[in-house]
């Protein structure tokens, strides 16, 4: 029987937005540098610069992701109803830098 541990969803959540971010940046980053720009060859240049891009694409992403997992994981039983209401108190306490605070 397969049980989820808690923090398991929001870990898995976290890791699908960076990967999902991360390949896509990617894909399009080094399109745009070789075929609609043509600013680079298809070189191991153009694949350092589209990676660099797509990791900070994914970081992006995901330290609000982040921020919001570790404030819930943290937080006293009771104080969140579960991830999605603590974002809201978040941003309703504090505003959207707050997701980028570490």
């Amino acid at each position: 029987m397969f049980v989820v541990r808690a923090g398991a969803l929001p870990n898995i959540t976290r890791n699908a937005l960076v990967n999902a971010a991360e390949l896509v940046s990617y894909d399009v980053i080094k399109e745009t540098l070789t075929v609609r720009r043509r600013l680079m060859t298809d070189s191991p240049a153009c694949h350092v610069v589209s990676a660099f891009s797509a990791g900070f694409c994914a970081t992006c992403v995901a330290s609000p992701v982040d921020v919001v997992k570790t404030r819930y994981m943290n937080s006293a039983p009771g104080v969140y109803r579960g991830a999605l209401h603590c974002t809201a108190a978040m941003m309703r306490e504090r505003g959207l830098l707050t997701f980028y605070k570490g």
